[in-house]
């Protein structure tokens, strides 16, 4: 059994992973003693840092990290523009109280024209407030939302580049001139002669990163494909949640298959992550499956490994969450290749008692089947899955 440990508030196994949080922890507590001194600008500086990956993190304590600088980089935002408002508020209010200093000295003016301009300038005070109040969560927003969509909007240009590249191979059939980059990762389970042939339409994009799998896609109502993504695979399950198809670092990471499933034999059930983004990006848009409605309108997912087509037809979906090593209920995610058909039928059966909703669909040993898992925020820990039976 290995060593399990939390290091703030997240899980960690093996000694290599609680090695790599532990001195994550350590890079972080180091910043932490320093930024007591530091103003907003300099928060801003270390943000960016943080962003661009000159300051990087080997686990999602990072990322923890990352959003609480950027949390308390709003907060003191925040705390700025209030107090220029609060300070436009004390100079009116000195005005004001010059000018009723002035009235109550004027013998001229009586009591019921001073209530009155005491009821205006109170409405006014009041409108002035409310606008500024008003005015400030307007460009907080839009700060906020053209910050989120910089972040994103290199990785969508990446992407759709890539999909529209695959596209054309295909209808040229083109199989592809680039020259393979050996210094790349490729996984392969079988020798080499056994490899099969890779197909025309991923050859290209394949020969940029060999760490290329397949390609995974569900289309909408409408046609169009509302997630549609390169898969990864390299040696671990860690690489590719923080960096994205150019290896460049990315919060956004890639959608990447289970380092311990085989594309080629293949296994019982490939299994792909990928993070759940506020965005919709990635699996952002993966529990949407939650809604028995929205299955039925997305009952079948497409997905290519690099050797071969395929689809699949969606049979559960469900709510679960990490589990302890010694835990002896199921782990879907440690499902993978079964030892015979009883075992195979417990998992469906297990599976199928998780379930949201019975589609009628059913899968028999020899099926192989397609797992998407991404977090679910409901609880700690929580995972929200999606499985599906190849459709012969």
């Amino acid at each position: 059994m290995g060593k399990v440990v939390i290091i703030e508030g997240r899980k960690f196994e093996g000694e290599q992973e609680i090695a790599a949080a532990n001195a994550d922890k350590a890079a972080i507590d180091k910043i932490k003693s320093q930024m007591d001194h530091m103003s907003l600008s300099d928060l801003k500086l270390l943000s960016k840092k943080l962003h661009s990956g000159r300051i990087n993190f080997g686990t999602k304590l990072g990322d923890d990290f990352i959003e609480d600088i950027d949390s308390i980089i709003e907060s003191m935002e925040k705390k700025e523009s209030l107090s220029e408002e609060k300070s436009e508020i004390r100079t009116t209010q000195r005005k004001t109280d010059n000018r009723e200093t002035k009235k109550t000295e004027d013998p001229d003016i009586d009591a019921q024209a001073r209530k009155i301009l005491e009821k205006q300038e109170k409405t006014r005070k009041a409108v002035l407030f409310a606008s500024l109040f008003v005015a400030a969560a307007c460009i907080l927003y839009i700060v906020i939302y053209n910050v989120t969509r910089m972040r994103s909007a290199r990785t969508t240009d990446l992407l759709s580049g890539i999909r529209e590249q695959a596209t054309n191979e295909a209808l040229l059939g083109n199989t592809g001139n680039s020259s393979p980059d050996d210094g790349q990762v490729v996984i392969h389970y079988t020798d080499e002669e056994e490899t099969p042939e890779i197909l025309p339409e991923y050859l290209d994009i394949y020969n940029k990163n060999k760490r290329l799998i397949g390609w995974l896609e569900i289309a909408d109502i409408n046609g169009e494909a509302f997630i549609s993504y390169p898969v990864m695979q390299t040696v671990d399950n860690e690489y590719y949640l923080t960096h994205g198809f150019n290896q460049e670092n990315d919060v956004n990471g890639c959608i990447f298959m289970d380092c311990n499933c085989d594309a080629i034999k293949p296994s019982d059930n490939l299994i792909l992550y990928g993070h759940h983004m506020r965005s919709g990006r990635m699996f952002g848009n993966l529990v949407r499956y939650e809604d028995e409605s929205f299955y039925k309108t997305h009952r079948i997912i497409k997905f290519d490994t690099i050797y071969e087509h395929g689809e699949y037809e969606v049979m559960f979906a469900f709510r679960t969450s990490l589990k302890y090593e010694n835990d002896i209920s199921f782990k879907y995610y440690q499902f993978i290749d079964a030892n015979g058909p009883e075992e195979f039928a417990s998992y469906m059966n297990e599976m199928a008692s998780m379930s949201l909703y019975d589609t009628g669909v059913t899968a028999v040993w020899g099926d192989h089947l397609l797992t998407l898992s991404t977090c679910d925020y409901q609880e700690d820990n929580g995972r929200f899955a999606v499985v599906a039976r190849r459709i012969d």
